[in-house]
C-alpha cells in the first residue's frame, strides 16, 4: 500500500504542475509517465500475485547449475522472504557408470597428447583435473612420479630405451558416495626436443665425468640415443672484440675530432670579436682621411700582412682573403659579402653591411657610421671584460673556500689538542 500512496502522489504533483505551472513542464510530463507505469507494473504484479501460488519448482538440466530462488512465505497474518538453493538433477548409479566408462575412453585418446600415443610418449601428457561435459572430479597417480608427475610432467632421467609407466585415474562424483578407477598405461621415451637432448647429453657427461675421475683420460661418446656425435675444442675469438674495440675508438675519435673543431672554432670566433673594436677604428681613421673605403681596407690588410707576426690575428687573415678575392676578380661588394658570412659575427656582419652599403651609395657619411660602430664596438669589448671579470671570480670562489677551511683547521685543531679534545 506504501508503494500505491508513493505512486498516487506523483501522478497527482505532476498533474497539478502541469495545470498551473508552465515552467519545467518536461519533467513534469516525465513524471507523469514514469508515475503511470510504475502504477501499471504494480498493478500488473499484485493481479498475477494473487493466481501465484507456488508448489513445485522445476530443477535445472544434469548438465546445469545450481539456482537460488526467493519466495515469500505466507503464515497466518505474517509474511517473510525465504531463499532457498535449487541444485540440478541428480545422475543415477547406472548414469554415472556409463558416464564414466565413456569418459575412460575418450581420456584413452585425449591423454598422450596430439602428437603422441600411450604406446610412444616424449612429451608431457594431458592431466585435467576435471572434464568438460562430465560432473566428474579427476585425480591422477603414477608409480614413477620421477618419469611421470602427477601432473603429466616428463622428467630428464629417461632412458633411451623407454619406460613402461602406470598411470592410475580415480573418479569422483561430487556430495555422492559414487567413486571410478581406471588404469591407463603408457610408454615413456626421452624428449624427441633439441633442448632437452642437448640437456640429457650434458648430464649423462657430467656422469661419466663423476665415474672416471680414477682414470688418466676422460673419454667422450661418439653416439648417444641413436645420434653420432663429433665434439671439437670451442676457441674463443678475438676478432670480433677487436673489431668492437675499432669502433669504438674510431667514434671516439670522431667525437674527440669535432669537439676539438667545435673549440677551435669558438676560440677564433672569440679572437675575432676582440681584434674587431681595432678594425673599426682604424677603418673609420682612414675614411675620415678621404680614402675610399677599398683603399683603406687594401691599406690594414697590406699593414697587417707586412708586419705579421708569428701568431696569426683570424679576423685581418680574413681581410687579406677578401683582397685576395677582388684581387682575383671577384666584384668588391661580392667579397664583402663573403666575408660576413664566412666571420658568424654579428659585429662583423655589420660591419661589412655598412662597407656593402656605402660603396653602393657613396662615402658620405661613412665616417660618422664606422665612428659610431667603433664606439659599440669598444662597448661591446667593454661589457666582455667585465664578463670575464666576473667568470674569473666564480672560478676563484672554491680555492678561496678551501683555503678559508685550511685555515680554520689551522687554528682550531691546536685550540681543540690544548683543551685536550
Amino acid at each position: 500500500m506504501k508503494m500505491v500512496v508513493l505512486y498516487l502522489a506523483g501522478l497527482m504533483c505532476s498533474l497539478l504542475y502541469l495545470l498551473k505551472k508552465k515552467r519545467f513542464r518536461k519533467p513534469a510530463l516525465l513524471l507523469l509517465a514514469g508515475s503511470l507505469v510504475a502504477s501499471a507494473v504494480f498493478t500488473a504484479d499484485m493481479i498475477a500475485a494473487k493466481d501465484g501460488k507456488v508448489w513445485e519448482i522445476e530443477r535445472a538440466e544434469k548438465s546445469g547449475n545450481p539456482r537460488t530462488v526467493e519466495l515469500e512465505a505466507q503464515a497466518a497474518d505474517e509474511i517473510e522472504t525465504i531463499l532457498i538453493k535449487i541444485a540440478p538433477q541428480s545422475y543415477s548409479l547406472q548414469e554415472l557408470e556409463q558416464l564414466s566408462e565413456r569418459l575412460f575412453a575418450e581420456l584413452e585418446e585425449k591423454i598422450p597428447g596430439k602428437e603422441n600415443t600411450l604406446d610412444c610418449v616424449t612429451s608431457d601428457m594431458y592431466f585435467p583435473a576435471v572434464a568438460e561435459g562430465y560432473p566428474f572430479t579427476l585425480k591422477w597417480q603414477t608409480d614413477h612420479p620421477d618419469i611421470l608427475s602427477q601432473e603429466g610432467k616428463i622428467g630428464e632421467d629417461i632412458p633411451p630405451e623407454g619406460v613402461l609407466i602406470q598411470i592410475r585415474l580415480h573418479l569422483f562424483y561430487a556430495n555422492t558416495s559414487f567413486e571410478a578407477e581406471h588404469l591407463f598405461y603408457a610408454m615413456i621415451y626421452p624428449s624427441g626436443d633439441d633442448a632437452a637432448y642437448w640437456n640429457r647429453l650434458k648430464k649423462y657427461l657430467e656422469r661419466q665425468e663423476m665415474d672416471s675421475r680414477e682414470k688418466n683420460d676422460f673419454l667422450l661418446p661418439d653416439r648417444f640415443e641413436d645420434r653420432e656425435l663429433l665434439f671439437q675444442e670451442k676457441k674463443s675469438d678475438k676478432s670480433q672484440a677487436l673489431f668492437l674495440l675499432s669502433v669504438v675508438a674510431a667514434l671516439l675519435m670522431a667525437a674527440g675530432e669535432k669537439q676539438e673543431q667545435d673549440r677551435q672554432k669558438k676560440k677564433k670566433l672569440k679572437e675575432m670579436a676582440e681584434e674587431y673594436p681595432e678594425l673599426a677604428v682604424r677603418m673609420a681613421m682612414l675614411t675620415g682621411t678621404g680614402m675610399t673605403i677599398s683603399t683603406a681596407f687594401r691599406r690594414i690588410a697590406g699593414e697587417y700582412g707586412r708586419q705579421k707576426q708569428k701568431k696569426e690575428k683570424p679576423l685581418y687573415e680574413e681581410l687579406m682573403i677578401t683582397c685576395r678575392e677582388m684581387e682575383t676578380g671577384i666584384p668588391e661588394i661580392t667579397a664583402y659579402q663573403n666575408m660576413g658570412k664566412r666571420c658568424s659575427l654579428s659585429c662583423v656582419a655589420r660591419f661589412t653591411t655598412l662597407l656593402i652599403q656605402y660603396t653602393k651609395s657613396g662615402a658620405k657619411g661613412l665616417k660618422t657610421a664606422l665612428q659610431e660602430e667603433s664606439a659599440q664596438a669598444l662597448k661591446e669589448r667593454r661589457e666582455r671584460a667585465k664578463r670575464k671579470g666576473e667568470e674569473a671570480g666564480t672560478r676563484l670562489l672554491l680555492p678561496m673556500t678551501l683555503m678559508l677551511v685550511l685555515v680554520m683547521a689551522i687554528i682550531m685543531i691546536p685550540a681543540l689538542t690544548s683543551f685536550g679534545l
